[in-house]
Order: structure tokens, then sequence, then C-alpha cells
């Protein structure tokens, strides 16, 4: 056999270890890939806005299959989009919650009340008496802002406790719309929304209480300018960043728990899967009545200050 024919055997090995390298390689790869995947979806609103492309409104390209879609995506769709579930599931929380509160209001008795009526006026007693406690003013709106920044933003937070699959499990049945995200805080838009109606019943009041010439006397220094807006911005990014941290973590434990739906070998991962999930549950209600909390007293005391003589 001519040397130059011979087949190098030393070769062999390291041409076989190359393969192995590239396919674990390309397996990690596929793997990243479809994490990142999984927590991009988890992570993309329903978007609905105004497409370059085809120059119309629609929906974002492969988001559902029920209404006429656009062939732009997310990213391309700027500043002029809505996301249709943080609208969605803000209305029919709020109409859920409110309409509960006002169903036992209609059905209130003047004898002993039974457990329901009870919850309600624990409620409205503890937030009437936050109220009472730390506004030094006079206000008709001050109490119902509470009391409806308060519910309404603990009936959002309530909706990260529902499994992170849930929406996925939704599309996968054929209902034609494959990206939902539950929890309206995990939006910014909702967030900043909220600052938005404190922001201004704060400018409301203090005018109201020193006037325009007093209001704007404030902003002759640029940091008192500054410092105006990055409150409420700070409002908003305090309550956004606690539950969209929590999302995350509850989106993290999922794709370790999936890990168990992958071989049989993984099957161990069910255990601290389902164990991780009920220890991060029963601790994120605590973050989750504490950020309604935190942003109806903040609300108070921003009103309170407006409302404050100099």
């Amino acid at each position: 056999m001519n040397r130059t024919n011979r087949p190098n055997y030393n070769a062999l090995p390291k041409k076989l270890m190359a393969e192995n390298n590239h396919t674990e390689s390309s397996n990690y790869a596929s793997e990243l890939t479809s994490t990142s995947d999984y927590i991009s979806h988890h992570l993309t609103n329903l978007t609905f806005g105004w497409c370059e492309k085809s120059q119309s409104w629609g929906y974002a390209n492969h988001q559902q299959s029920l209404f006429e879609e656009t062939p732009c995506k997310v990213s391309e769709m700027g500043f002029w989009t809505l996301h249709i579930d943080t609208i969605v599931m803000s209305s029919l929380l709020g109409t859920v919650f409110f309409g509960f509160f006002g169903l036992v209001l209609m059905g209130a008795k003047s004898g002993v009340p039974g457990k329901v009526q009870n919850f309600a006026e624990f409620v409205f007693e503890f937030i009437s008496n936050a109220v009472k406690t730390n506004f030094h003013g006079t206000s008709k709106i001050l109490g119902p802002l509470a009391f409806t920044s308060c519910v309404w933003i603990l009936s959002w937070n309530l909706m990260d406790l529902l499994p992170v699959e849930l929406t996925n499990f939704v599309g996968n049945a054929g209902v034609g719309i494959d990206y939902f995200k539950l929890l309206p805080t995990a939006d910014v838009n909702g967030p900043l929304a909220l600052a938005i109606v404190v922001m201004f019943f704060v400018t409301y009041y203090t005018i109201a209480t020193h006037g325009l010439g007093g209001f704007l006397k404030e902003f002759i220094n640029p940091i008192e300018l500054v410092g105006y807006f990055s409150k409420h911005v700070a409002l908003a990014l305090r309550l956004y960043g606690n539950l969209f941290a929590g999302e995350m973590i509850f989106i993290l434990i999922g794709i370790m728990f999936g890990q168990f739906f992958m071989s049989f070998g993984q099957t161990l991962w069910f255990i601290p899967g389902l164990m991780m999930n009920l220890v991060w549950a029963l601790f994120h209600i605590l973050i989750i009545a504490l950020q309604a909390y935190i942003f109806m007293m903040l609300t108070i005391a921003y009103i309170n200050l407006a409302c404050a003589k100099h």
C-alpha cells in the first residue's frame, strides 16, 4: 500500500472526538435556543398595531389566527401598538372584582352580616383607615382612588399564581391565540397607566391648593422638575419590576420542571420542581399583597403632600 494512500489511524480518534464535540455543541445550542424561545414566548404580549410594510392595522405576525394579521413582527410595529391581553385582562379583572364588591354592597343587610359581607367590609375598612391615618386634608376622590388602586392591582397580581403554561395550553387547544400574557402587571404599560392617573390627581390637588403659579414655582429648580416626574415613574417601575421578576422565576422553574417530560432519566426533576413552585408561590403571595398595599400608600402620601400647605 502506498504511504500516501494509507489511512491515518492516529487522526481517527481526533476526528471522532471533533464530531462528538460538534454534535454536543449543536445539541447544547439547540437547547439554549429552545429555552430562549420559551422565555421569549411567555414574555411577549398579544400585540395589535400599525404595520409600515402593509400600511395597515392588525395583529403581529404569527401571534394568532382568528383575525387579520400583518406581515410585521412585534419589534417592527413601533410606538403605535396596543397590548390586547393587558387591556382584556385589566378590564375583565376590574369587572369581576368591582362587580363583586358592588353586589355585596347592594345585598348588604343591617342585621348579622354573612361571611362574604364581613370580608367586603373588612377590606373597605382597612383601606378607609389607611386613608384617614395618612391623609390630613379633605377629598372625596382619594378614598375611591385608594380602594380602586389597591383592589385592582391585587387582582392583577393574583394572576401571577396561575400556571405559566396555561396560555400555551390554550393555544395548543386550537383556540387560535398563541400569545397571551395573563399578568397585566408584568407589562410596563399597565403600571405606567396607573402612575399617570396618580400624577394627574397629584397635579390637580397641587394646583387646587397652591394655585397654578405656586405649582409652576416649584419647577424653577430643574432638580424639582426631575424629581416630580421621576417619583411617578418609580411608582410604576417598582410595581412592574417586582412582579416581572416574580414571573421570570416562575418561568425559570417551569423550564426546570418541564425537563420531567423530556426523558425517563430526568423524572427526579419533578419533585424539586414541584417543591420550588409551591415554596415560591407561598412566598410570592406576600409580594403580591405587599406591592398593592405599597402602591396605595404611596398614592395617599403623594396626594397628601400635594394638599399640604407650605
